[in-house]
């Protein structure tokens, strides 16, 4: 898609012209116009070229601010790029299966959980898996993902939802924040800001808090933040 930026700072600093131009034009010809029996007073000519002072000032902070704008643009649009071929973390709830493999289940506690588990739901918002990650510490996880369902049965390509349960020693419920991970593949200028493509998904970069390099997927189903997987999908 089209930046619009350029053309929007363009459209910007062409009216400021404008306005400078009549009130300059508004100026003179009020000077060349004036009553010689009753010329302009010295305080109000004073004050006219006063506002055109302030007028001059804020065309040039528009001006700045203009170039400031396309300068963070062209920037973030470069960081983008750059994440190409990168696995991130990003805020979200998403997993994503492609050819027979799943990208991790990522999420945060803000403390020890003694039992905590997975339910993954499909496009249409039905449960087809429940993993048991089983005893995780406070702070970030990510969790190798075996990518079958409750029947022990292959899931299809496509991009799914989680959601995580998880309980403290005192069995009261914790809160988890959950996290969208996968490979970048793509990248998109939108008008309302920049898209990086994972899986069938587009995740604002606004939403990026992870960026590291893609790791061979661990064999046997175990875990990304050093334990092994606890169990496969529950029955």
């Amino acid at each position: 898609m089209t930046d619009n930026t350029g053309l929007t700072s363009a459209a910007a600093k062409s009216t400021a012209e404008e306005q400078k131009g009549q009130f300059l034009n508004l100026l003179v010809t009020q000077l060349r116009y004036q009553d010689p029996m009753n010329p302009m007073q010295g305080t109000e000519f004073t004050q006219q070229l006063a506002m055109f002072s302030s007028l001059e000032q804020l065309i040039n902070i528009n001006k700045s601010l203009a170039g400031l704008g396309s300068l963070q643009s062209a920037f973030a649009q470069s960081q983008a790029v750059g994440m190409l071929g990168k696995q991130i973390l990003a805020e979200g709830n998403t997993v994503t299966v492609s050819g027979g493999t799943a990208s991790n289940l990522a999420f945060s506690l803000d403390q020890a959980s003694t039992d905590t588990m997975a339910n993954i739901f499909g496009p249409d918002g039905k449960l087809v898996g429940v993993f048991d990650a089983g005893e995780k510490g406070a702070g970030l996880h990510t969790i190798a993902f075996p990518a079958v369902d409750q029947q022990g049965n292959q899931m299809a390509d496509g991009t799914y939802t989680f959601s995580v349960l998880a309980f403290g020693a005192d069995g009261k419920p914790i809160q988890p924040k959950t996290f969208s991970s996968g490979i970048v593949q793509g990248v998109k200028f939108a008008q309302d800001g920049t898209l990086l493509t994972v899986g069938t998904k587009d995740l604002p970069l606004s939403s990026v808090v992870q960026i590291t390099e893609p790791k061979a997927a661990a064999a046997g189903g175990s875990s990304a933040d050093g334990g092994p997987g606890q169990g496969g999908s529950g029955n």
